[in-house]
């Protein structure tokens, strides 16, 4: 694949390391764009660690693996021990609140998907990873093991945490999958062996069902015993990845088939956005009489874990047509990527969901793209640049501007226009309205102001930089708005 058709894999790592902090936790304004909603619209305010951002420690780990370097070990043990160290008094892991920021402390995902990035963290890590940061590792999967099959018990009605009661599949995968990477890099007895083994033939036979599109494909329902709606495509890792592993633990081919059927739901379930590009759908749902396909408002960054998984079942089953899927999806990644690093969030929201990009989805790309490239020496200088945040970065949208220079940054608005003004810092675990003018108890410290900001004007052709302190070649800009970008307003 020619390199200029990839995305720039050190540059996301770059950014994807800027807002770590020397504690070891993940900041990020937490958009969720598959749902829509982020700590912004649920008046939360928080941009501080989530544990939807974990993928990133496995993915540096992938980078270390093909090249030491002491500074970045470093760093790594400190994401380590920050994340196997941060829990709640009721024993969940800290910081599962995600797009609700820290207003929500319960939720069976955000506990098992940090213990499958512990888990990829130590099967990638195994040779050279100390014995204390293994010795963490262990005791926090294994301490969250015992607390979700207390708060969140298996196939029995919750007792906190759903509105519904209703298991979610892509949950049940992720927590079985933290618990088969616990057993492949720590061991296990028969008797557990085979109790995992019935777990996941328990969820095959709950959730997985043949022929959407076609009948070479397998589709999972969202909800158990709810045949409305299957699961958003970029949730079908969750379930790839512990199939792909269960066959590689257990030999039984019964779970690479499963795991080929359900990559290729995924690749035939993909359309084209108007720019050309090749894009995961959202969702199937079924109307009593018919299944019908729903495309957008979809994400593009965030479509990294199901990526990782086709790729690692395509290392056992060389496969045409998910080897091309996995290749367009890579040109998708490289053509909606900021010169900064980041990817546009989405399409189709016509909002901040679009533009602002989340750490905790960029990690799960960082992963796939870790896994898929080698680490070569471009990657690494990449990486070490330490100019590489000194510049303004804009990505334009539809209704309003992501931007960022150095540790600020801001959704703000195009000219003439009040609606959202937000300014937040990467050092900062929360952010807010800018009120410099008003003043008052919400208005920020001095120090998170984000001056000189350069302006854009949006009009009916187009988009157009102001006049401005910044000179337009000085700007990273990407463009996903709705009219094209036309230079200098003049």
């Amino acid at each position: 694949m020619n390199r200029d058709e990839r995305p720039q894999v050190g540059k996301l790592a770059n950014w994807l390391m800027s807002w770590v902090q020397p504690n070891g936790a993940i900041h990020g304004f937490h958009n969720h764009s598959v749902w829509g909603s982020n700590p912004y619209r649920w008046a939360d305010f928080t941009s501080g660690h989530s544990t939807w951002a974990s993928p990133a420690l496995p993915a540096l780990v992938l980078l270390l693996k093909e090249r030491r370097n002491d500074e970045w070990l470093r760093r790594l043990l400190q994401m380590i021990k920050f994340q196997t160290s941060s829990f709640q008094e009721d024993g969940q892991y800290a910081h599962i609140g995600f797009q609700i920021g820290e207003s929500v402390q319960f939720g069976l995902i955000h506990n098992a998907i940090t213990n499958v990035s512990l888990g990829l963290t130590m099967q990638f890590g195994e040779t050279f990873l100390p014995g204390e940061s293994k010795d963490e590792i262990r005791l926090a999967m294994e301490r969250s093991f015992e607390v979700m099959e207390r708060i969140y018990p298996f196939d029995k009605a919750y007792s906190q945490g759903r509105a519904t009661g209703r298991a979610i599949c892509n949950q049940e995968y992720a927590r079985l999958w933290g618990k088969l990477l616990h057993l492949r890099a720590f061991g296990g007895n028969e008797s557990l062996r085979a109790s995992l083994r019935k777990q996941l033939d328990t969820l095959n036979g709950r959730f997985l069902f043949s022929g959407l599109p076609d009948k070479e494909c397998d589709a999972a329902y969202r909800y158990a015993a709810d045949e409305a709606s299957t699961e958003p495509a970029e949730y079908y890792g969750l379930m790839i990845g512990p199939l792909v592993l269960a066959y590689e633990l257990f030999g039984e081919q019964r779970y690479l088939l499963h795991a080929g059927a359900l990559s290729r739901h995924v690749a035939r379930s993909a359309w084209r956005d108007k720019a050309g590009y090749l894009r995961m759908h959202r969702v199937w749902y079924h109307s009593g009489s018919r299944w019908a396909k729903l495309d957008e408002p979809m994400l593009i960054a965030g479509m990294g874990f199901t990526l990782f998984a086709v790729e690692q079942y395509v290392r056992h089953v060389p496969d045409a047509e998910l080897g091309d899927y996995l290749i367009e999806c890579d040109r998708t990644y490289a053509a909606y990527q900021n010169q900064r690093g980041y990817f546009a969030s989405a399409t189709g929201w016509n909002n901040e969901a679009d533009v602002a990009p989340s750490t905790a989805w960029h990690s799960h790309d960082f992963l796939y793209l870790a896994a898929r490239y080698e680490a070569d020496g471009q990657i690494w200088d990449e990486l070490n640049d330490q100019a590489a945040g000194s510049q303004t970065s804009v990505l334009l949208g539809s209704t309003c501007i992501w931007m960022e220079r150095g540790q600020h940054w801001s959704i703000t608005d195009y000219f003439g226009r009040d609606v959202y003004q937000l300014i937040g810092r990467k050092d900062e675990n929360r952010f807010g309205r800018e009120m410099g003018w008003v003043g008052g108890e919400r208005a920020l410290p001095a120090h998170f102001a984000f001056g000189p900001k350069p302006a854009f004007m949006k009009t009916n052709d187009g988009t157009y930089l102001m006049q401005s302190q910044t000179e337009a070649s000085e700007l990273h800009l990407s463009n996903v708005a709705d009219v094209p970008y036309l230079g200098e307003w003049r």
